[in-house]
């Protein structure tokens, strides 16, 4: 059997373009259980060290949001819940101003009266 070389040349070019689309159709294929986070959380308790946000992506269809704990554990937050979206609103205004996402993890202290605790008055005295 004899192989003519434009024929050849043919079937190479055809077998590249066919992977070539092939590749292309795929990138941008979503494939479900490929998220860094299959599991979130609401919120999370302690001081925040770092912050990562990742975009929807050919692998994951939803924004993942991460935050690393005092301690270095990481913690998977839920971006519908306040917490993750008030930390995906802050990253990226802080990604337009050019600023430092330290900025986004200091949290703000609820406002607490004098001699009582949060959602309580002031202390009374009861008289007898």
């Amino acid at each position: 059997m004899e192989l003519h070389l434009p024929s050849a040349r043919q079937l190479v070019l055809l077998s590249l373009g066919c992977v070539l689309i092939t590749v292309r159709q795929s990138d941008g294929t979503f494939v479900p259980g490929r998220c860094l986070c299959p599991q979130t959380q609401a919120t999370v308790r302690g001081p925040l060290r770092a912050l990562s946000i990742y975009h929807r992506n050919p692998t994951c269809n939803k924004v993942t949001v991460i935050v690393t704990l005092r301690n270095n554990d990481e913690v998977c937050l839920d971006p519908k819940a306040p917490l993750g979206k008030r930390l995906i609103h802050c990253w990226r205004r802080t990604q337009k101003k050019g600023r430092d996402v330290r900025h986004c993890l200091r949290r703000r202290r609820r406002n607490v009266k004098q001699g009582g605790r949060p959602g309580q008055g002031s202390p009374q005295s009861s008289r007898g």
